[in-house]
């Protein structure tokens, strides 16, 4: 079944169906189970007959057999719903009492059974070659599968909601904030209510680049963005911050280190890219840098240039190899390399 489908089979009067929401887009596979419940569970007052919920590793099949043999209390339809499976896991003795559970489907339609799985709880293998697991289960399940959206997804997306709120953002903007936040539709979503909050609360009616930098959190894998951001700016106050930022945190300073090889390197690369006279989409292909970082760092390599570079790459090189051979490391050789190349 493929998502267009279901958006059609909730809309209309037949909720029958057994559901698997699956893949790495947790915050889909959360919207869409909302919206089946939602269908379904109407009235509270019968909430505890109507809505069965397990959770994670804590399932009990014969339970679920009751939960589904059970008839609604004043509805049409029951849901009952296994959170945060993890089927990858289950041993073959519990895949076996799953799958035995499609024998109580078609005298049962009034119970729809719908399995919300961990990002990397069921492995589905490809459309043309299905895991073993995926065709067993295709038996008894229509198999939903939400993966990471891509970028002008993402970018369409954020501009629906910021539209809902009724702030206007620009397409750089919305880069930024990519940028900035990561991909994760969760994240992004308390992102897009705090920036439109603080846009209102300032009298704005639109988000700026600067609103982004201000207001919206870096992604959770990005604690070297700010250490990153400042080398792009050139910006030493800052960098040195961002330092103590991370000794605060007690990040180790090998780690600190390698997020400055890290930017030093891709600077390096676009540098030389640029030297051969290539342009940002150039750049962009090779290097697979997604269009906002490739223009911050086509900007900074300019100013920098290949040579001061590839210095600071090279003194980065020997900062982590006296790391590991007694000369002069940690957190004092990093401000050094601060003071002399930012």
């Amino acid at each position: 079944m493929d998502l267009a489908q279901f958006k059609s089979r909730i809309k209309g009067d037949n909720l029958s169906g057994w559901y698997i929401f699956s893949g790495e887009e947790d915050y889909l596979k959360k919207y869409y189970m909302s919206s089946l419940r939602s269908r379904i569970v109407g009235d509270d007052a019968f909430l505890p007959f109507n809505h069965v919920v397990f959770d994670a590793a804590d399932i009990d099949f014969a339970a679920v057999a009751e939960a589904i043999k059970s008839p609604p209390m004043m509805s049409e339809y029951k849901l009952i719903e296994w959170r945060f499976a993890n089927l990858n896991a289950m041993k073959e003795g519990e895949r076996e009492a799953l799958v035995s559970l499609f024998e109580l489907k078609a005298d049962h339609p009034y119970a729809v059974f719908a399995i919300t799985t961990t990002s990397d709880g069921f492995d589905e293998g490809t459309p043309k070659r299905p895991s073993r697991l995926a065709t067993r289960l295709r038996e008894g399940f229509e198999i939903l599968s939400f993966q990471k959206s891509t970028d002008s997804q993402l970018l369409a997306w954020l501009k629906k909601h910021f539209d809902a709120e009724g702030v206007a953002v620009s397409l750089d903007v919305l880069k930024a904030l990519l940028f900035r936040s990561g991909r994760s539709m969760d994240v992004l979503n308390n992102e897009v209510y705090k920036l439109s909050f603080y846009a209102k609360a300032n009298g704005k009616d639109s988000v700026t680049a600067s609103d982004v930098e201000a207001v919206a959190s870096p992604s959770t894998d990005s604690d070297a963005f700010a250490l990153s951001n400042a080398v792009l700016e050139r910006d030493q106050e800052r960098a040195f911050a961002a330092l103590l930022d991370l000794k605060a945190r007690r990040v180790e300073p090998p780690v600190a280190v390698a997020m400055l090889e890290r930017t030093y390197s891709e600077l390096a690369s676009v540098s030389l890219l640029l030297d051969e006279g290539r342009g940002a989409a150039d750049v962009e292909s090779i290097l697979r840098l997604h269009a906002f970082k490739a223009k911050l760092y086509i900007g900074a390599a300019k100013k920098i240039g290949s040579k001061k570079l590839g210095e600071a790459l090279s003194e980065l090189r020997r900062i982590d190899a006296a790391s590991k051979s007694g000369g002069i490391s940690g957190y004092g050789a990093i401000e050094i390399f601060i003071t002399k190349h930012i």
